[in-house]
């Protein structure tokens, strides 16, 4: 991880950072003081259940409550979670039941009375990834995610676009977001926090050069176990979660961000390159280099999985996740002796509708140029295929009526040998297509868009090597 600065907070940040204490029922616990007092953009607080997450993220948007025109935003999945029992709605009513503050109970939103403009605190949704667009119009000086794990990168990352404030207002524009490990986006949250599970002190409820906190590229990250919550009785949450499969208990009970569902497919499958112009740099598992290949030695090919089949529809209906078109450019070498190799060389994964979806192929092949395209061969690939016979080598793949896992056989073997190859500095696409790559348990009501795709060049691949169509080309191995 690279090198941070200390965190401090200065005397001023500490005065106006300090929570109004009628608010709460307690003074904040060591690491929400931390948390409180944090001053970059964008914070949060993560780990075990019980360690005082979602009362961090109240306790940060009510810091400023007091200053005209204050707006402070709690998103949750759906509003029935922020409703239930133990919720930041119930909460929040008791916390401010004796204030003067007024809740409006169709808006889910607290004013509070200033010597100005009115602050105030609302709460709201993302369930679908069109709700974020709800909030296209707002201002607001704090957000926070509650579970963020729930939620994608891209609606997070929207959402900073709605931080925003006068010059004449002294509050400081702050993201803030709290979860557990696990969940949908457990992967990206981890990698974008750089989140750890080691405990850590605190000095007068300020950040000190330690472990306490975590720093990357002025993200911060406080780790929080159920023992940093002084309010709960540990002992006996230890004995609820006893009952739990030890991964979800691990992730609940310790915070571990480490330890995930045993998937199908392996870190150490994976294989790497290197590209130097138009030279690939196949790396074995040590990270030596095996094999020199001139990409005009290979022969092109895009796969591509859309969303909208009946699959995903299914899936959708069930409340799951919805899916996303992943395109999946490849090389295959030429040469008889490496033909066998497959070379992962661009991703794009959007949600489109099928205009996109064309336009989508017709740019790929514009700049990829490749020698042909594979389309799922449900409806939406076959529409593609009608409208695009005569601009591009767009064709159809049998996928089968076998289940996903099934399907996927041929590309677990394939990892398994480490015959397939992932750009080794790319960091745009390959962290998301990794973390579903590795998190995949062979269910059905799993993402599997960018597995799919993959299943598919497999699939070319493998016929390709049958018919003959590779040709001898020179290749340097080394």
């Amino acid at each position: 991880m690279l090198a941070a600065p200390v965190a401090t907070a200065s005397a001023e940040t500490i005065r106006r950072s300090r929570p109004r204490p009628n608010f709460f029922p307690h003074a904040p616990a060591a690491k929400q003081k931390v948390f409180l007092a944090l001053d970059c953009r964008g914070a949060f607080y993560g780990g075990a259940a019980g360690g005082g997450k979602s009362e961090a993220l109240l306790m940060a948007a009510l810091q400023y409550v007091h200053v005209p025109g204050y707006s402070a935003l709690i998103l949750r999945k759906d509003t029935q979670r922020l409703q239930l029992a133990g919720g930041l709605i119930p909460r929040s009513q008791q916390w401010l039941a004796e204030s003067d503050a007024v809740w409006n109970e169709a808006k889910l939103t607290w004013r509070f009375p200033t010597s100005g403009a009115p602050a105030t605190l609302s709460f709201g949704y993302l369930q679908t990834s069109t709700d974020k667009f709800r909030y296209g119009s707002s201002e607001y000086q704090y957000i926070g995610f509650d579970e963020l794990t729930e939620f994608s990168e891209e609606d997070y990352r929207f959402l900073f676009s709605r931080l925003r404030s006068s010059n004449s207002m002294d509050v400081p524009l702050r993201m803030r977001a709290a979860s557990n490990p696990g969940g949908a986006g457990h992967a990206w949250v981890k990698n974008r926090f750089h989140c750890r599970t080691e405990c850590h002190s605190v000095q007068n409820g300020l950040p000190i050069r330690s472990t306490n906190m975590h720093w990357h590229e002025g993200r911060a990250f406080v780790p929080a176990k159920i023992a940093d919550n002084p309010g709960l009785d540990v002992d006996a949450y230890r004995q609820s979660l006893s009952h739990l499969p030890s991964v979800l208990r691990a992730r609940l009970e310790n915070g571990d961000w480490s330890i995930h569902e045993a998937g199908l497919l392996r870190q150490d499958w994976l294989r790497y390159y290197m590209q130097r112009g138009r030279v690939l740099d196949l790396l074995d598992k040590a990270g030596n280099i095996f094999a020199t290949i001139d990409e005009r030695h290979c022969r092109r090919f895009a796969t591509i999985d859309p969303a909208g089949t009946s699959e995903d529809r299914a899936r959708a209906q069930r409340g799951r996740a919805a899916s996303w078109t992943v395109l999946q450019v490849w090389e295959q070498p030429r040469a008889k002796e490496l033909a066998h190799l497959l070379i992962l060389r661009h991703v794009a994964r959007r949600r489109v509708g099928f205009d996109g979806l064309c336009a989508l192929l017709t740019a790929t092949h514009r700049d990829w140029q490749c020698s042909k395209l594979f389309i799922e061969n449900e409806k939406l690939g076959q529409a593609a295929v009608d409208v695009l016979r005569n601009q591009i080598p767009l064709r159809t793949i049998k996928t089968g009526g076998r289940d996903k896992a099934t399907r996927a056989a041929p590309l677990i073997a394939k990892l398994e040998r480490g015959e397939i190859f992932l750009p080794k500095y790319n960091n745009s696409w390959r962290p998301e297509l990794e973390s579903e790559w590795l998190t995949w348990t062979g269910t059905n009501d799993e993402t599997t868009d960018q597995i799919d795709a993959a299943a598919y060049a497999v699939m070319v691949s493998d016929q390709q090597r049958r018919m003959g169509n590779i040709k001898i080309e020179s290749i340097v191995v080394v």
